[in-house]
């Protein structure tokens, strides 16, 4: 397992935090990476899993982005009522 492929790109760290701990919560090793990543300017998180894992990572991740209460759920276990 040492062949590591880019699963997922997305625009902000609490998202790529979010989907890596859920693919480590489904034993699926998960790694991020910000390549382009630049202050002051707009780069991506890529979310890489090995690369014969793929397929199982796309069975587990949801195909939409995190939106703002799932984040707050999973940073906090609190679920947003109001």
């Amino acid at each position: 397992m040492d062949k590591w492929a880019e699963f997922r790109r997305l625009a902000d760290l609490p998202s790529a935090q979010a989907l890596l701990e859920l693919l480590l919560t489904h034993q699926v090793p998960a790694r991020i990476a910000a390549p382009w990543l630049l202050p002051g300017l707009d780069g991506y998180y890529i979310v890489a899993v090995p690369s014969e894992l793929l397929h199982r990572a796309s069975w587990i991740s949801p195909e939409t982005p995190f939106d703002e209460a799932e984040l707050a759920y999973l940073a906090t276990g609190q679920l947003n009522t109001d």
